[in-house]
C-alpha cells in the first residue's frame, strides 16, 4: 500500500506595506527604547519584540501614525517592564571608555553615550516623555497617547527632563540655538 501525502502550501499575503514601515521606524524605535532601558543592545531586542507583536496586529492598523503610536507603546511598555525587572542589577549609565582615542567616529559615539548617561539621571517618565518627544518628533498629545497620560502632564515632564538635561550635559540655557 503505497502512502502519499499532500501538502498544502498557505498562501501569504504580501506584506510591503509592514516591510516599508519597519525599515522606515525601527531604528528610531530601537534608540527609543535604548534611551529609556539605556542599553542599546536590550533596545534592539525590545523593539524586535514590539515589531514583531505589531506584524501579528497588522491588519488592525488604520494608518502609519496609529501603527507608529502603536508600536513606541509597546516598546515603552516593555522597556519600563524589562526596568522593573531588572532594576536591582542594573549598571547605571553607560560608561566610556578611558582608552578611546579621540577620532571622529569615536566622536559620535562618545556623544551618544554622554546624551545616553544624561537621559539615565532622568526619572523613567521624563526619560520617556523626552526621548519621545524630542527624539522620535512626537508632539505632546501623541506622547500622551502613547504613554497613557495627558499632554499636559508630558509637557511637563518634557520641560523638566529637558532641564536637568541641560543641566547634566553642562549646556547653558541662554547659549542653546532657538
Amino acid at each position: 500500500m503505497e502512502r502519499t501525502t499532500s501538502l498544502e502550501i498557505d498562501t501569504i499575503e504580501p506584506l510591503g506595506d509592514f516591510d516599508v514601515f519597519f525599515h522606515a521606524n525601527f531604528e528610531r524605535t530601537a534608540r527609543a527604547a535604548a534611551f529609556v532601558t539605556r542599553d542599546a543592545g536590550t533596545g534592539q531586542d525590545l523593539a524586535q519584540e514590539a515589531f514583531t507583536r505589531l506584524l501579528e496586529r497588522w491588519s488592525e492598523m488604520t494608518s502609519p501614525e496609529h501603527a507608529r503610536n502603536w508600536v513606541y507603546r509597546v516598546a515603552m511598555n516593555l522597556a519600563r517592564s524589562h526596568l522593573r525587572k531588572h532594576l536591582r542589577v542594573f549598571l547605571y549609565g553607560l560608561h566610556r571608555r578611558d582608552d578611546v582615542d579621540g577620532g571622529s567616529a569615536t566622536t559620535s559615539s562618545d556623544d551618544w553615550l554622554e546624551v545616553a548617561r544624561a537621559l539615565g539621571a532622568l526619572s523613567p517618565r521624563q526619560r520617556e516623555c523626552v526621548v519621545l518627544v524630542d527624539y522620535t518628533d512626537m508632539d505632546a498629545a501623541g506622547a500622551a497617547a502613547v504613554l497613557g497620560l495627558s499632554p499636559a502632564t508630558v509637557r511637563v515632564h518634557v520641560m523638566r527632563g529637558r532641564r536637568a538635561l541641560r543641566e547634566g550635559l553642562g549646556i547653558d540655557p541662554r547659549e542653546e540655538q532657538p
